[in-house]
């Protein structure tokens, strides 16, 4: 079973308040607000004002999404986005990228391609998984995926006698690739693989280089350099071999070491390939990281010494155990994936005993185990049973395509401007007509098919106006099965 929608807020308009409004996107309701850019954690702030629910929840900017992919098209150019189902299943989030012609998409289970194909054509559907397998294969392809990532022989033959017109991509594994388990073709082994794959009358498009979530700069422009090398090599063979993919590109969130890497990124590509050869990125990471912001309340709490949270005899005094309603079962599954979520109160200007005095606290999961740790180690001012706390940067790995796992209800809200953006390119994608405008930001090409860049979504600081109304939690409760 795919998760096909989340259970959401719904939003209804105050009389005589013009400045925002409900509207409804696919199955999902928005909370479309008057101007540009407004704080989640505001946004958060009212929601808890408003819910008669301690139960956690989601808050989504979902014009971050549109503001990340300008961000990106701007500053790699050279580069075409990829995103991957598994980073994040958000329904809302799947057909707003869905609706950026330039975005493929990447799956890995059943589950995700049944929601991929929800939103996506069957032509942007890449099948990239470490477990390939023949139903996988088969129900990719009946699914109309005919584009495949593969890292050994027998997976090349399962996809050629699947479908015979299937496109592939060789996964190379590269000596510095720096994640837990190797994925691709080992670099000796790749001059035969080429001639194993040409006897076989395979249709290679191109190389798949996934370098790992520790990958640095430097490993990147190495990858670039084998991937020419490896280009040379194949082409001889393979005429269409004409695709380089990144894999997993991390982008800085800072901005002087943004620029700085998108510089020195832009400068090896643009010396290595010509424009004949085509290199993506799966950019999950950067497009949904700071969309989302997760609230939980906390449940449990005890005092302790100190220097049994930080293990340092200097640390005197007493700490505080902390027990939040979300946890490594659920949305704190992204630890797994290097990601390390840091909290903070939502209402941090409040003072608990009227002191503003810092401690160190530990935060942990619902289930009080060893590894249910949603936080090891914060300062902060004492915080009281029933107070809510606010994970930012959310969005990378928290909500799986798996309807089986439950989900806390997510609220969503955008701004005025670029929402009326985000509609019409829904509206221009699903209309019959073909379009006579193609500049808008989604794909990237303009109808003579140069490279354009036009925003669609400005994004300017202002000031909440209005009181948000939320209708109360309990009717979009979500129950959580005890731990086995």
């Amino acid at each position: 079973m795919i998760r096909r929608c989340l259970p959401s807020s719904t939003y209804d308009t105050p009389a005589g308040e013009p400045e925002w409004s409900r509207e409804t996107f696919g199955e999902q309701s928005v909370a479309v607000l008057l101007g540009g850019y407004r704080n989640p954690i505001k946004i958060a702030q009212r929601v808890v004002a408003r819910c008669g629910s301690n139960q956690p929840f989601y808050v989504m900017d979902v014009a971050a999404i549109e503001r990340r992919l300008e961000s990106f098209r701007s500053s790699l150019p050279l580069i075409r986005p990829n995103f991957s189902i598994a980073c994040n299943a958000d329904p809302l989030l799947s057909r707003v990228l869905s609706n950026n012609l330039d975005v493929k998409v990447e799956v890995a289970t059943l589950a995700e391609l049944d929601q991929a194909t929800l939103n996506w054509k069957p032509s942007r559907l890449i099948l990239c998984s470490q477990l390939l397998t023949r139903k996988v294969i088969k129900k990719a392809v009946q699914a109309g995926c005919q584009t495949f990532v593969v890292e050994n022989e027998t997976e090349i033959i399962n996809v050629m006698s699947t479908s015979s017109e299937a496109q592939i991509y060789l996964a190379v594994c590269l000596p510095y690739f720096s994640g837990a388990v190797p994925f691709g073709f080992s670099t000796d082994d790749l001059e035969q693989i080429l001639d194993k794959t040409h006897s076989h009358g395979a249709n290679i498009i191109g190389v798949y280089l996934e370098l790992g979530v520790r990958a640095t700069l430097d490993d990147y422009i190495a990858a670039l350099h084998d991937a020419r090398s490896i280009m040379n090599t194949a082409v001889k063979k393979f005429p269409n071999f004409q695709n380089v993919s990144l894999g997993t590109l991390l982008v800085p969130s800072e901005a002087d070491a943004s620029v700085n890497f998108c510089k020195t990124i832009n400068s090896a590509v643009s010396k290595l390939f010509d424009d004949q050869i085509v290199l993506t990125a799966n950019i999950g990471r950067f497009l949904v990281t700071d969309a989302f912001i997760l609230c939980t309340n906390v449940i449990g709490k005890r005092a302790v010494d100190a220097r049994l949270l930080t293990n340092d005899d200097f640390d005197e005094g007493v700490g505080y155990l902390y027990q939040t309603n979300d946890g490594i079962y659920g949305s704190f599954c992204c630890k797994l994936m290097d990601i390390n979520p840091q909290c903070k109160p939502l209402n941090e200007e409040e003072a608990f005993n009227e002191s503003n005095q810092l401690y160190i606290g530990t935060v942990l999961g619902p289930n009080l185990d060893g590894i249910d740790v949603a936080q090891r180690y914060t300062r902060c001012r004492e915080l009281r049973v029933g107070e809510w706390l606010v994970w930012e940067n959310m969005g990378a790995f928290t909500i799986p395509a798996d309807a089986e796992h439950h989900v806390p209800p997510v609220f969503y809200y955008s701004g005025k401007e670029c929402w009326e953006k985000i509609i019409h390119k829904d509206e221009q994608r699903r209309s019959p007509l073909p379009s006579v405008n193609n500049v808008i930001g989604s794909d990237g090409v303009g109808n003579d098919g140069k490279n354009v860049y036009v925003p669609s979504c400005e994004n300017q600081d202002a000031e909440m106006m209005l009181e948000q109304l939320v209708e109360d939690l309990n009717e979009v409760q979500v129950s959580y099965p005890e731990p086995k």
